[in-house]
């Protein structure tokens, strides 16, 4: 039989060939490891016992949809990591138990970008593609969701967060809690922290814009203040004009009496936080925005390596503070998501949050709903299979209970500053009853 797993298709799929290339050298040792690693794993298999193999011959195809350069590129990374230790874990229990479900992921390179990521999906549509992880945002999400309904493709995305995609009996399924719940919590955050007013400054796509609008609504509906903010395009590479209509808005506010203790930054952004953050400290009209401004961040940021790698930008963040929220990992479960997480940095360099862990959970719930119906000849069957082994499942992640959306029915945060050019987690808040902890 031919083996599993043929390296040079891997390869032809990734095209990481070029890619590498276009990766800083740091970035890219480590994913010639990770690489490396892959090699190994895959070659070995082709070559173990014969026998096992034949009573483990259930291949399914999974696509992914990560985005592997630039922005964002922190949790795909980490996300093709986690999904390769799941299934090197499932197919050792194949193995031992002579039969069980073997994966076979076609990866693609999306880089945040929708159109990419719909002519990724009809590619993997073409070849037989039924089962997508990813994308991880929700302009990309927004994208595909059409195609994905139209063709019976079940997508699982584990960033996608904006409530405007929470949709009833599509196939978008999310294994992320959505904007509302983010910022519920970023919003108790400023009220525990004594801010009455803020500006807010957010990244034009879907995701993002969601979060500046449920961040408005329940900021106002506190009784505080949001001025019009500042919203701009994801291929903006001067901000400028956005920090200084930023900084203008400030200074307005304390010029109708607030006082500017109480006034902060609202930034929903991605990796380009860093190219606002140079702008901020080169900008003349910028000044309201230097320390002591407190800013505020979104889970689109919380983790990022673009931010640590830049010691100017990982300066000026822990000067104004700058706590992102995220979708966080239980403490009660930490024995079980610990050695997971530590794999998945030894194997990339980047630590993984619950976004990226969530895709390890997603693969062992997709191996049971494929144990209850057997295939996927019947799509409506097996996608039903899914939401109920969804539903009864607690992971490394925690319990995967979906709501009526198809979306991750709750789940707390985890608040992360940068300190000393590293990522340090500031904080919690409890979703179930709205208790922030700060710690010291």
């Amino acid at each position: 039989a031919p083996p599993l797993w043929r390296w040079s298709a891997l390869v032809n799929e990734l095209k990481l060939a070029g890619r590498l290339r276009s990766i800083p050298p740091s970035i890219r040792s480590i994913f010639g490891l990770l690489i490396f690693g892959l090699v190994l794993a895959f070659t070995g298999r082709a070559g173990a016992d014969q026998s096992a193999q034949l009573h483990s011959q259930r291949v399914f195809k999974i696509g992914v949809l990560a985005t592997l350069n630039g922005s964002g590129s922190s949790l795909g990374i980490d996300t093709v990591a986690a999904l390769q230790i799941a299934e090197e874990q499932i197919e050792a229990d194949a193995i031992s138990q002579h039969g069980g479900y073997r994966f076979e992921f076609f990866v693609r390179d999306t880089q945040h970008d929708p159109a990419k990521a719909l002519e990724a999906i009809k590619d993997l549509d073409r070849r037989g593609v039924q089962i997508i992880i990813g994308p991880q945002t929700s302009s990309e999400v927004k994208m595909i969701k059409p195609y994905a309904d139209a063709h019976n493709i079940l997508v699982i995305s584990q960033g996608s967060t904006a409530s405007s995609l929470a949709i009833p009996g599509d196939n978008i399924f999310r294994l992320c809690p959505d904007d509302v719940l983010e910022a519920k919590a970023i919003v108790a955050l400023m009220q525990h922290d004594g801010i009455q007013a803020i500006a807010p400054l957010w990244r034009n796509d879907a995701g993002n814009n969601g979060l500046h609008d449920s961040v408005k609504a329940q900021f106002e509906a506190l009784g505080g203040t949001v001025t019009q903010g500042f919203q701009y395009e994801p291929t903006t590479t001067d901000f400028s004009a956005a920090t200084s209509s930023i900084a203008s808005q400030i200074t307005n506010l304390q010029g109708g009496g607030t006082q500017a203790s109480t006034i902060a930054v609202y930034l929903a952004a991605f990796d380009e936080v860093v190219d606002v953050f140079h702008n901020v400290q080169s900008n003349p009209n910028a000044t309201a925005l230097l320390p002591p401004r407190h800013w505020y961040g979104s889970d689109g940021v919380a983790l990022s390596a673009a931010l640590t790698g830049d010691a100017n930008a990982a300066t000026f963040a822990a000067s104004v503070d700058y706590p992102n929220p995220t979708f966080g990992l239980p403490d009660s479960l930490q024995s079980e998501w610990q050695p997971i997480s530590d794999e998945i940095e030894a194997r990339t360099g980047i630590k993984p949050d619950a976004f990226a862990l969530s895709t390890y959970d997603a693969l062992f719930v997709i191996q049971r709903a494929l144990e209850d119906v057997g295939d996927l000849k019947d799509f409506a069957a097996f996608k039903a299979a899914f939401v109920s082994e969804a539903d009864a499942y607690s992971g490394i992640t925690g319990s995967l209970t979906l709501n009526s959306a198809g979306d991750r029915a709750n789940g707390d945060f985890d608040f992360w500053a940068v300190r000393n050019d590293t990522w340090v987690r500031t904080g919690t808040y409890d979703s179930s009853n709205g208790v922030i902890t700060i710690f010291p």
